[in-house]
């Protein structure tokens, strides 16, 4: 057995996977999700000991954002599959769906296409009752995550480590190494189908990947160890914090779907312990009206984080004024204290006008009350543009002008 195959089976049998349990690979069609496919259907053709008659599934999801290219990769996940013989299905993101998903909630393309992505696994597999849905992230997603999050000033639970199991996500192969998937399929003669988008570096993590890693690589060789336990120690700490904010802070479920704390209980608290507790509530309320749409309540929606520095600003002014305070914006949710209570709830992101017109007729960064425009390049009478709401960036058509 190939030491890829034993690390997929170890993880398996540490899930405690069954004789017929019903798994659901994600299989994009590159090298990550193409190994993880054929160790999976290595395992379940004899090699697997105890879980080699578990019932395999594909699903691959074409989000519709690179036209030839992504029917081109759903042809070919489609293809493997028939010849490895795993069931396997693709879904399809309508004509400008990721788009518009990305314009409402000002979460960038690839947030968008994350949620749809993710909707659409847990939609198969609750259509198969499958127990388990097989991600294919390795150790490589994880370092260049954590240094994602680190310049991005995430607080513990966002630099914590990628898991190996969380509920019903699997992901064996997060202790591999990229080129030892690479090699793997290599060895055994699978071929693979390469992202183009993996290569723009409009998206911060790719620029990572592309610029940062072989810097880190050529100067500081023991970083990927470091960073790995960095995110180790991280996901401890934030354990521990939530565990705390959770027995110290009780929030209350109030009318209209809101939450509520006893303000003095709050503001006794340390500043890290407030700002989990509102971190929590967002949880909390994100997870709710994600139930309330039908969703699953196991994700937030895919809307703009609260930043850490704006709850610990406000998680000071209530402290200093143990008074009222009216209702803010913390991203995603609103706050205020009334009544010697903290009430929170969520805040619906209101659509922006589709009538503006601005007049962009030169390269250079154009800023209003709510949003950015960096105008990237001007070709004619278009131009293209990176839009920017609650300080993420998603390119723009030509048309928008």
């Amino acid at each position: 057995m190939h030491k890829l195959e034993r690390i997929v089976l170890n993880s398996l049998v540490s899930a405690a996977v069954e004789a017929g349990d019903t798994l659901l690979a994600a299989v994009s069609g590159g090298a990550d999700s193409t190994a993880l496919l054929a160790a999976l259907s290595a395992l379940c053709g004899g090699l697997g000991g105890a879980c080699r008659r578990f019932r395999l599934n594909a699903l691959h999801v074409d989000h519709a954002l690179r036209g030839n290219e992504s029917r081109a990769d759903a042809a070919s996940v489609a293809d493997l599959c028939g010849r490895l013989g795993v069931p396997c299905r693709v879904v399809t993101a309508g004509a400008g769906l990721i788009e518009e998903a990305a314009r409402r909630n000002g979460s960038g393309i690839e947030a968008a296409a994350r949620d749809f992505r993710h909707a659409a696994l847990r939609g198969e597999a609750d259509r198969l009752g499958a127990r388990f849905i097989l991600i294919a992230h390795t150790r490589n997603d994880m370092l260049e995550n954590t240094l994602l999050r680190i310049l991005r000033g995430a607080g513990p639970a966002g630099l914590a480590a990628i898991p190996e199991r969380n509920g019903q996500i699997l992901r064996p192969l997060i202790t591999l190494e990229r080129g030892e998937i690479c090699a793997y399929l290599e060895k055994r003669g699978v071929a693979w189908r390469e992202d183009s988008s993996n290569n723009d570096e409009r998206y911060l993590r790719n620029r990572i990947r592309i610029r940062l890693v072989p810097l880190l690589d050529e100067h500081f060789p023991a970083w990927r160890k470091a960073v790995a336990a960095l995110a180790e120690t991280q996901a401890l700490t934030a354990e521990f914090l939530k565990a705390e904010a959770e027995s110290r802070i009780s929030w209350e479920e109030e009318a209209g779907g809101k939450l509520s704390c006893a303000l003095s209980r709050f503001a006794a608290e340390s500043r890290i312990i407030r700002e989990e507790a509102l971190f929590l509530a967002y949880d909390h309320l994100a997870s709710a009206e994600r139930g309330a749409d039908g969703n699953g309540a196991d994700e937030p929606p895919p809307r703009a984080l609260p930043r850490r520095a704006t709850l610990r600003d406000f998680a000071g002014k209530i402290a200093d004024s143990r008074t009222e305070l009216p209702a803010q914006t913390l991203g995603g949710i609103g706050a205020g204290a009334s009544g010697g209570r903290i009430i929170a709830a969520a805040r619906k992101q209101k659509p922006l006008e589709e009538c503006a017109s601005i007049l962009i007729d030169k390269p250079g960064l154009y800023r209003f009350k709510n949003f950015s425009i960096e105008c990237i390049a001007v070709d004619g009478p278009a131009c293209v543009c990176r839009f920017i709401v609650h300080g993420v960036q998603q390119t723009r058509p030509p048309q928008f002008l």
